[in-house]
């Protein structure tokens, strides 16, 4: 999945406070017997409730024993309900500490249901380092999204021996135009892209730290570093429109293949190859492909089954690698047409969620479909990159919150769905020509925090202190970014530009609280500045803090340049530093120089202010 995009990732329904967790509450008691869902169907939100009668009946059938025994777990459920939303409001408390901001974890009903249990563990124990719960993912994969900004492969010996220590068992690589192609492929590869000296010491790294590797090569939607190509351009599905390979084009299986085939040859060894295909938004448009439907009696969800059980039969009868392909395409075609094509006898699938509303967007029929095709199922999550396409630091609170919904579906499933792991994914950009998002080192915490909860399902202070001590850190970890008041110094790799970015984030807020002052709203406007017309008082009333602030973010500008180059090349450093420095750097000169010559101004003009014109009184 190349990107996440804005509006197809983002704007899902969500199922709000209370009706989550009764509807998790429903489902954990279903499991145990049937109550009268009737009575609650007020707290109920969209919750499937069985009909009264139905319910009536199934009573019946209980002894008297069984359903006062019932009853109590039914007020049980609806205690812990009727707690939950008399403290709403304490559920996101903040407590403040010299050692920084914890943010309280948020129970759900599944939390709250087996406190009684994990209270009862913890009497008779001992307090452990690192709690491993039963039944874990087997696989947790990092996800490096690498495309148009390569880390130094230096970066990569100092920084895959933390995350292997953070609980990672691999890592999911996304080269795109970073892959060192050649031959009739040279084009694809960046100016800036790797060597193959430099793929094989990355593999010989991932190695000595216990990591895998998952290579992913875009064999469909999302190639847009292909197809923006003259040379390649005639394979376009829609000509405007570099984003989608057209699937019937004589020429796309074979340059897919010589894509696959090099990846292969400097990846020996690897068990698995991502063959990406997610978000194929133009699909059947040309008339080449209008044609192919017409002659072989398809629909759009055959055109491109066909096309990606071809795909992932080549890797897997020459390479004897398993496929793995992103999901979204898969959750509206009909479970016998993804039968009949038996696309699961050679894909896996990789189901992605980014944001909240997991339920909602995944529900139970999805998994059911899911399960009855493929045999190996991975989900995927996001530690960074999920928010705007151009962010540049991690809300932490937004990220742990995905990850504990995802640990609630696992839990849910697991004993019906063959998961083989998690991809906790970090978008560097929300595709080929988007601008840099959210660079990898201002994210490890992120990661780490996120691992951990994975690992041991908690994110209370002790596992957020172990996550501090770990990175090195002065002061505890920000979880959300509205409390963030000064900037942690850690010690890990890529901390220094850690700390860049808190301190950006903080003077950026500064600078837009002074420029909303109603002094400067209201009296240091650019019209008032256009036409020298300003009211001295009220100018240094208002920018009092601006000589301050510019100097602050000059030495911050500075510290970024120092910071990135630890990590990255001179061209990823020069874009980001333009990206999310220099334009308010800029007008933060401008506004200075402005005021600095208004300030000398003793007599102002008559009004109109723009006109030229005298007037005789």
């Amino acid at each position: 999945m190349i990107a996440p995009k804005m509006f197809p990732r983002r704007n899902a329904r969500i199922l709000t406070g209370i009706g989550f967790l009764t509807v998790a509450g429903l489902m954990l008691y279903k499991s145990v017997g049937p109550f009268d869902s009737t009575k609650n169907s007020e707290a109920v939100h969209g919750s499937r409730a069985k009909s009264a009668r139905d319910d009536a009946t199934d009573l019946l059938t209980q002894s008297p024993q069984h359903l006062r025994k019932q009853k109590e777990y039914e007020n049980q459920i609806l205690a812990n309900i009727q707690k939950i939303t008399a403290h709403k409001a304490m559920q996101r408390r903040m407590s403040h500490d010299p050692m920084g901001v914890i943010l309280h974890k948020r129970p759900s009903l599944l939390e709250g249901l087996g406190r009684v249990r994990d209270m009862k563990e913890q009497a008779g124990s001992v307090v452990q380092k690192s709690v491993v719960l039963e039944n874990q993912l087997k696989h947790k994969i990092v996800h490096l999204d690498l495309k148009g900004a390569p880390p130094k492969v230096e970066y990569f010996k100092k920084l895959f021996p933390l995350l292997h220590s953070f609980g990672a068992t691999g890592l999911l690589m996304e080269y795109e135009d970073m892959f060192p192609y050649w031959g009739k492929l040279e084009f694809l590869s960046a100016h800036n892209a790797y060597a193959k000296g430099d793929i094989a010491d990355i593999i010989e790294l991932a190695k000595k730290s216990g990591l895998i590797i998952i290579p992913l090569v875009q064999t469909f939607g999302h190639m847009e570093h292909v197809l923006k190509l003259k040379e390649f351009a005639d394979l376009r599905e829609v000509p405007n429109y570099p984003q989608v390979i057209c699937p019937t084009n004589n020429k796309t299986l074979p340059l897919i293949k010589l894509m696959i085939d090099q990846v292969m040859q400097l990846h020996p060894g690897i068990d698995w190859l991502h063959i990406g295909s997610d978000e194929v938004y133009n699909l059947g448009e040309c008339t080449r492909c209008q044609q192919y439907l017409l002659h072989h009696q398809f629909d759009k969800s055959d055109l491109f089954l066909h096309h990606v059980r071809s795909v992932a039969k080549y890797v897997k009868e020459n390479y004897d690698v398993q496929p793995i392909m992103w999901d979204d395409e898969f959750r509206k075609i009909p479970l016998k047409a993804m039968q009949d094509s038996k696309v699961g006898e050679v894909l896996e699938i990789m189901v992605w969620k980014y944001s909240s509303g997991i339920m909602v967007d995944l529900r139970s029929d999805i998994w059911e479909k899911y399960s009855a095709v493929f045999s190996g199922i991975w989900v995927a999550s996001a530690f960074k990159g999920a928010a705007n396409p151009d962010s540049y630091i991690t809300n932490i609170n937004d990220r742990l919150s995905n990850h504990k919904e995802w640990m609630e579906i696992f839990e849910l499933y697991k004993s019906t769905i063959p998961f083989q792991g998690i991809v906790l994914t970090g978008w560097q950009r929300f595709d080929h020509f988007g601008v840099l998002c959210e660079l990898l080192p201002q994210a490890v915490p992120s990661l780490a925090v996120n691992l951990m909860y994975i690992t041991e399902r908690k994110a209370d202070h002790g596992a957020l202190v172990r996550v501090g001590d770990m990175l090195k850190c002065s002061s505890f970890i920000n979880l959300d970014l509205q409390y963030l008041e000064y900037a942690n110094k850690c010690d890990f790799p890529g901390s220094a530009f850690y700390e860049v970015s808190q301190k950006l984030y903080i003077l950026k807020r500064d600078i837009n609280t002074m420029m909303k002052n109603p002094h400067v709203t209201g009296w240091v406007s650019d019209y008032n500045i256009e036409h020298n017309f300003v009211s001295p008082q009220h100018a240094e009333q208002g920018l009092q803090d601006l000589t301050m602030l510019l100097f602050d973010y000059g030495k911050v500008m500075n510290e970024a340049e120092t910071a990135l180059s630890d990590v990255f090349d001179e061209h990823t450093v020069k874009e980001w530093i333009s990206l999310n420095v220099k334009p308010t750097h800029t007008k933060l000169q401008k506004l200075h120089a402005s005021i600095s010559k208004l300030q000398k101004v003793k007599y102002w003009p008559r009004r109109p202010l723009d006109s030229t014109e005298t007037k005789e009184l």
